[in-house]
């Protein structure tokens, strides 16, 4: 999806949004290069439901950590927002640019609430997840957020990968 595309569907965003997305990846594989099916392998993933946070007064992510621990009856000042690993948010927008060996590229932040329809691609060509070699279907990278049960899901599309958006009954393409 271009840049300005995704510009045009955040530009009326005040707050927190509701969003419907879908995209095509290249997932990484375990076994790095000697995986046969290294970078030969999509994932096209269509109707998925996220939240989109502009940021502009406080952090949405650090708000529903918070939310969420004290809903499950803990402390939520047990959790306390670290920095960024990469990149840097554009300011009242759920876009993060990073540079990276010279090249800059954008990416869309967003919280995730429900996933949607998944199938994958070997060559173009459909396959079950099952037999992917090296095919990694858990995320082990959230962190502890004070205990929280009900995780927080943070993922971060390459703008490029994003196929489709809807936001505010508008779809952009």
């Amino acid at each position: 999806m271009k840049f300005s595309t995704v510009l045009n569907a955040f530009e009326n965003v005040n707050g927190a949004s509701f969003v419907g997305i879908d995209t095509m990846t290249v997932p990484k594989l375990a076994g790095g290069k000697s995986n046969p099916m290294q970078g030969r392998v999509q994932k096209r993933m269509v109707g998925a439901s996220v939240m989109v946070f502009q940021n502009k007064n406080s952090n949405g992510y650090e708000n529903m950590v918070k939310r969420r621990l004290r809903n499950e009856g803990k402390n939520p000042d047990s959790f306390k927002l670290g920095d960024r690993k990469w990149g840097t948010r554009v300011e009242n927008m759920p876009i993060v640019k990073h540079v990276k060996d010279g090249t800059e590229k954008n990416y869309l932040e967003v919280i995730f609430l429900k996933s949607g329809k998944t199938e994958y691609f070997l060559d173009g060509k459909s396959i079950d997840a099952s037999e992917i070699q090296g095919l990694v279907t858990s995320h082990s990278d959230e962190k502890s957020q004070g205990e929280l049960e009900d995780k927080v899901i943070v993922r971060t599309f390459d703008i490029d990968s994003v196929t489709a958006l809807r936001v505010d009954n508008h779809e952009f393409v």
